[in-house]
């Protein structure tokens, strides 16, 4: 029965929604573990015996109640969903939370934003208690059984949920409204952006650093199936809430206890009812994840919305690079460590998203593109670092493969930057206003990338940069835009949303990343002279271009990483780190 998810007969039906009833009424008995732990361990409580007390009774009470609930006949999640998608989803879910929470954990402990007395855990794995694993795991399955319990008790079946959904998508009531999917998303976009201007701060890292965590997972969530979600608000409300409610109770008395303890210095210092604000956003956003990921996963609407993503990303492959190159500059600040390897990461899922969309868009001569760019990069950096010209006198330093002396991210950069920037152009002005967008960009990551000691200029008055490299960029990237347009005229007529897209999601990215490697102004001015060069071009709406930009490679440029330029990162550009720019880097 337990992977059926049918019902039971008509006879046995009363029974067992009396069975349910009663197991319902039995909520007390997890109260009363808690209290029986409480008195025999408090006030040196350690780890283990808190799960002994507050969450593993919780959890064992949850199994239970779905346990009996199959056996009776009745579908574990009511009509959220079938018993087989159920367990599924919700072992799935467990694997993601593990994998997606313990490297989060990891970076708050070593940045000393919460911690453990000692004689409080058992063991550690990669500086992170084994108890905290344990209670990725825990969490999630408590969210997900108590999901999954309230789906039972508002009635109905997976079957009768099924139908009222087929007849939804025939009257389009599922027909993604932008209130609830793109509204949605945005606020969750907004609370990130939150996090990225509190992270910075000493007081406001723990509750930046879960903004940004959460709220780009709950952005995609509502993106993809936000009307699917207010459809089913009651159960998310109460499947979030009970969970929630009960997890901040127990964090209160942890902390109370010493079992962990928080920093002031990295919390805002506000209190409810003594639980520091950061912990119960933390619960509170953490339970929404799991409850949000494991509504969609049940939803009978969710498999024709998949099929229809995944359709459109065979017409556009180039946006599932671009998702990559996201992805991977995310993570940046988080780990300073890993750098290097994100950098050569996101420049080449950023090199591999503009050479789709040129493959698709101008055929077999976007391998003429590519290489005639890829041969410029490689050829003016070398000239560059030998001669002193166009650049000024530099030295790389950069980790990783290289070409002739040069860094592989250098001329992907080239490659990818410089066609995005003939996207960002106005029409008839490409010429002239590309180079300029590749010299907006590196006014941030050139900066960034000599911070990171990608390469070194013998001086420089811009944040360790000389006003000749700009010069440079200019020049250099007149000369290969001018390469580029002799191969494939048509970059100067058309351009795609995509890239001009990237382009301002990157001014974003650079305003805000450079603040978190001490370089704030640095990052205000090159945000504003992209915008500023941008605008011209975005005000003209769409001109064509399959979404991705006929002059235009999806967010690098010259010298640049995949959303920078030429000597650039990832994410960046020239001489750039992953999400930086001509020498620039990650997540600038």
């Amino acid at each position: 029965m337990i992977g059926g998810g049918g019902g039971a007969l008509p006879g046995a039906e009363a029974g067992s929604r009396a069975d349910e009833r009663r197991w319902r009424r039995s909520w007390f008995l997890p109260v009363l573990a808690a209290a029986g732990g409480s008195a025999l361990w408090a006030p040196e409580m350690t780890y283990l015996q808190f799960h002994l007390a507050f969450t593993l009774p919780w959890f064992a009470w949850l199994l239970v109640g779905a346990i009996r609930a199959v056996r009776a006949g009745r579908p574990l999640a009511g009509g959220l969903g079938g018993d087989r998608a159920a367990w599924a989803g919700l072992g799935a879910l467990s694997l993601v939370a593990l994998a997606y929470t313990w490297p989060w954990d990891r970076a708050l402990i070593a940045q000393g934003v919460w911690g453990y007395p000692d004689g409080r855990v058992l063991a550690t794995l990669g500086g992170v208690p084994l108890e905290e694993m344990a209670f990725f795991l825990i969490q999630t399955w408590i969210v997900g059984l108590t999901l999954f319990a309230v789906g039972r008790a508002l009635g109905d079946t997976p079957a009768g949920a099924g139908a009222r959904v087929a007849a939804g998508l025939a009257n389009g009531v599922f027909t993604p409204p932008l209130l609830f999917r793109w509204g949605g998303a945005l606020l969750a976009l907004a609370g990130a952006g939150v996090g990225l201007l509190l992270w910075p701060t000493e007081a406001g890292r723990y509750l930046g650093l879960i903004l940004v965590w959460c709220m780009p997972v709950l952005a995609i969530q509502w993106a993809f199936g936000g009307d699917l979600l207010w459809v089913r608000r009651r159960a998310l409300l109460l499947g979030l809430g009970l969970p929630t409610a009960w997890l901040w109770i127990a964090d209160r008395l942890a902390i109370g206890w010493s079992i962990w303890w928080i920093s002031e210095e990295f919390t805002l210092g506000l209190r409810p009812l003594g639980l520091p604000l950061e912990e119960a956003a933390f619960f509170l956003l953490a339970s929404a994840m799991v409850a949000g990921g494991l509504l969609l996963a049940l939803h009978p609407a969710t498999p024709a919305r998949l099929r229809r993503l995944w359709t459109e990303l065979g017409r556009r492959p180039w946006r599932a690079w671009l998702a990559v190159w996201a992805l991977t500059m995310v993570p940046t600040p988080l780990f300073p460590a890993a750098f290097a390897p994100l950098a050569y990461a996101s420049t080449t899922a950023l090199a591999m998203a503009v050479l789709l969309y040129a493959l698709r868009r101008y055929g077999p001569r976007a391998w003429a593109l590519f290489a005639a760019a890829f041969a410029f990069g490689v050829a003016v950096e070398v000239l560059g670092e030998r001669t002193g010209f166009p650049f000024g006198a530099y030295t790389y330093l950069a980790p990783g493969p290289a070409v002739f002396g040069v860094p592989l991210l250098v001329p992907l950069g080239w490659f990818a930057f410089t066609l995005i920037a003939l996207a960002v152009a106005p029409r008839g002005r490409a010429r002239w206003i590309a180079p300029l967008a590749l010299v907006a960009w590196d006014l941030g990551l050139d900066p960034l990338m000599v911070r990171e000691g990608f390469w070194a200029f013998e001086q420089g008055p811009y944040f360790g940069v000389p006003w000749s490299n700009f010069a440079g960029w200019y020049l250099a990237g007149w000369l290969l835009v001018a390469l580029l347009l002799w191969i494939e005229p048509r970059l100067a007529d058309e351009d795609g949303g995509d890239l001009r897209a990237t382009y301002a999601a990157q001014a974003f990215l650079i305003g805000v990343g450079l603040a978190f490697f001490g370089l704030p102004l640095a990052g205000l001015i090159a945000a504003v002279a992209m915008l500023a060069v941008a605008a011209p071009g975005m005000r003209a709406g769409a001109r064509g271009g399959p979404s991705a930009g006929a002059r235009g490679g999806p967010s690098a440029g010259a010298r640049g990483g995949p959303s920078a330029g030429a000597r650039g990162g990832p994410s960046a550009g020239a001489r750039g780190g992953p999400s930086a720019g001509a020498r620039g880097g990650p997540s600038a």
